[in-house]
């Protein structure tokens, strides 16, 4: 009873995370139009560590204290989700949401087949030949939506070929800094450190490269900032970015990896209804079908490594075992993004 009430919560702070984070991509995408990507994170990065960083030095002195034992990965932590987080950014302000989120999402389980050997803890995982051919095919819905993008099917219609290219290494190069940030955020959370001090610590770099990045912008950071847009993106920021963190977080603790993983699936075919909703980009047949052929794989491949847990296991899966750890970070989105857009999640 314990475990099915765990596994429904899960899944339902899942749910929302997934409909948080498709709100924040359409909001932001369209936000970004007019106000610089490096001014929101710069906002959103201070508010979550200011609302964070007070809550774990009450509640979780003991976690601070295992989190400088493991300086240096929470160092890496910091840059790779100060890179994934930026670039996911300026991604959404040149491309289609629904787009990014498939690649940035997508590239997650592809690219943690070859990261993981690298991150100390993380045991690398055999894939058998059914998993093999998933992810061929999930390989291939992600090279269908950039098609979507440099033909210029997208609801964007057609682009210039640099600011196309542009926009697809920003979401791929995002997409696996944030599949590394999950492993070693994965890494420090099984030390066990808890979901609200990791967030509180996770984002100091992103705001120092944000910072730095706006001073060195031949380009007005601050253009069309005043009190009430610096508010709203407050307000945004705090509904969009950090509870979506914090939500996914604890979710992904809770639920089964085959779970996370299936609800975050079907995040881009919301991202491509609440785009419709909002209005500024037409409606793309194309894109929708990157994102329902994205869907169909990822749940897919998900189905294929808890198949592959449970053989290992003896037909049990092991949820205490280092290979549901690794299952749970080749999830990784997005977290993801964190991932997650990115998920920024301990595992999605």
């Amino acid at each position: 009873m314990v475990t099915t009430n765990r596994e429904t919560t899960g899944f339902l702070l899942s749910v929302v995370f997934v409909c948080l984070a498709a709100g924040r991509d359409v909001y932001f995408g369209a936000l970004f139009q007019h106000v610089h990507p490096l001014a929101v994170a710069l906002t959103a990065f201070t508010l979550c560590t200011l609302v964070f960083l007070p809550i774990a030095a009450v509640r979780d002195r003991a976690g601070l204290a295992r989190l400088g034992r493991h300086a240096g990965t929470v160092f890496w932590i910091n840059a790779t989700s100060a890179i994934a987080w930026l670039s996911f950014f300026h991604a959404l302000r040149i491309a289609e949401p629904a787009l990014v989120q498939v690649i940035f999402f997508g590239i997650g389980p592809l690219s943690v087949t070859w990261i993981d050997r690298l991150v100390p803890g993380i045991e690398t995982a055999t894939r058998g030949p059914a998993e093999r051919r998933l992810h061929v095919g999930l390989l291939g819905a992600l090279l269908f939506a950039a098609a979507v993008m440099l033909l210029g099917w997208s609801g964007l219609g057609p682009q210039p070929a640099g600011r196309v290219l542009a926009g697809l290494a920003l979401t791929v190069g995002g997409g696996v800094c944030i599949s590394i940030s999950t492993l070693l955020s994965r890494v420090v959370n099984d030390a066990g450190v808890g979901p609200a001090t990791l967030i509180a610590v996770r984002f100091p770099g992103a705001i120092v490269l944000a910072g730095a990045l706006a001073a060195l912008s031949p380009a007005d950071v601050a253009r069309g900032l005043t009190p009430r847009t610096l508010a709203g993106i407050a307000v945004a920021s705090l509904l969009l970015i950090v509870l979506p963190n914090y939500v996914n977080q604890i979710g992904v603790a809770l639920a089964s990896p085959l779970t996370v993983r299936a609800v975050l699936a079907v995040g881009p075919v919301l991202v491509f209804g609440l785009q419709l909703v909002e209005g500024r980009l037409p409606s793309s047949s194309c894109t929708l079908a990157a994102c329902v052929l994205y869907a169909v794989f990822a749940v897919a491949s998900a189905v294929a490594r808890r198949r592959a847990i449970r053989h290992r296991a003896g037909g049990r899966p092991r949820y205490g075992s280092r290979s549901l750890t690794r299952s749970r970070a080749s999830g990784a989105a997005s977290g993801a993004i964190d991932a997650s857009g990115p998920t920024c999640s301990i595992d999605a």
